[in-house]
C-alpha cells in the first residue's frame, strides 16, 4: 500500500499507525500518531512534512490511475506553526566562527564551504554540489538546488580563485556535521534547527542591513515567492519609515473635523 513504506527517523510511521492498508488509512489514525509525536518531542514541523509526504504520495497515485481514491488525509490540516526566529551572526561572531574553524576543523572543506554560504546566500547543500564548471567569469551557478532550478550569482573574483585551487586537489564532500560540530564549540547559540542555516540568514540579514534591494536578495536566494524573502524586509534602513513621516499629526495634513462640521 502507498502507506508502509513511508519512514521517518526515529519512527516508522506505517508501523506507529497499525500499518494499514492504504486505503484503510483513516484522519483519526494519522491525528492519533499525530499527537503520539508531538507529545514525544518531535517537531511539529516535522510532523507537517509526513503528512505533506503522505499526501503527494496519493496524489501521484491518483494522479497515474493506479488508486481511484484520494488521500483520506487531504481534508486534515496541517499544524498551525509560530514564525520562526530568523537569527543571524553579526560581525564578532562571524570572526569567532572562523577562527574556532581555523582552529579545531581537520576537515579541508569546512572554512571555505562556509565562506561560500556566507558570501553569496546559498544553502550547504548547494555549496557542496558546486564543481569547476559551475564557476566563471566571477560568477557562480549553483545546481540540484530546493527549487529544482539552477540559478547564478556574483562572486568577488579572489573567491572564485580560492574555490577553483581548491577544487584543483579535491573536490567538496559531505562535511555539514562537521561544520555543526564546529559551530557548537562557539560561545554562542543559533536557535535551533538553523546550524549551516545561520550562514544563508546572516547574508540575507546583513544584505538589507546594508541597504539591499529585497527583490534582488530574492533571485540571489532563489526564492519561487517574495512573500518568504519579506521576511528579511525588516532590517532594511528606510523599512516602514512611512510609519512616521505619513501619521496624520506628523506630514502637515491635519484635517479640522470641527471647522469642517460648521455650517
Amino acid at each position: 500500500g502507498a502507506v508502509t513504506n513511508l519512514r521517518g527517523p526515529p519512527v516508522n510511521a506505517a508501523t506507529e499507525m497499525g500499518n494499514p492498508i492504504a486505503k484503510n488509512l483513516t484522519p483519526e489514525k494519522f491525528l492519533r500518531y499525530r499527537e503520539k509525536r508531538i507529545s514525544r518531542g518531535i517537531n511539529p514541523k516535522t510532523v507537517n512534512n509526513l503528512h505533506g509526504y503522505i499526501n503527494a504520495v496519493y496524489s501521484e497515485l491518483f494522479r497515474n490511475d493506479i488508486i481511484d481514491y484520494e488521500s483520506p488525509l487531504r481534508n486534515v490540516r496541517m499544524i498551525k506553526i509560530k514564525e520562526r526566529e530568523l537569527a543571524y551572526l553579526d560581525h564578532d561572531q562571524i570572526n569567532a566562527l572562523f577562527t574556532k574553524i581555523e582552529q579545531t576543523c581537520r576537515n579541508p572543506h569546512v572554512k571555505l564551504l562556509a565562506t561560500i554560504c556566507i558570501e553569496t546566500g546559498c544553502r550547504w547543500g548547494e555549496a557542496q554540489n558546486i564543481q569547476t564548471r559551475h564557476i566563471g567569469k566571477g560568477k557562480i551557478t549553483f545546481t540540484n538546488t530546493k527549487s529544482g532550478k539552477n540559478r547564478t550569482v556574483p562572486i568577488h573574483p579572489e573567491l572564485e580563485k580560492t574555490i577553483r585551487a581548491h577544487l584543483k586537489k579535491h573536490p567538496f564532500t559531505n562535511s555539514e556535521e562537521t561544520f555543526r560540530r564546529t559551530l557548537n564549540l562557539c560561545d554562542f547559540n543559533v536557535p535551533d534547527g538553523q546550524a549551516t542555516h545561520i550562514l544563508r540568514h546572516t547574508y540575507a540579514s546583513w544584505f538589507m542591513i546594508n541597504g539591499g534591494d529585497i527583490r534582488v536578495l530574492k533571485e540571489i536566494l532563489g526564492h519561487s515567492s517574495i512573500t518568504v524573502t519579506m521576511r528579511y524586509s525588516h532590517l532594511a534602513p528606510s523599512h516602514l519609515e512611512q510609519a512616521v513621516d505619513l501619521n496624520p499629526l506628523r506630514c502637515g495634513h491635519i484635517v479640522d473635523n470641527d471647522k469642517n462640521n460648521k455650517t
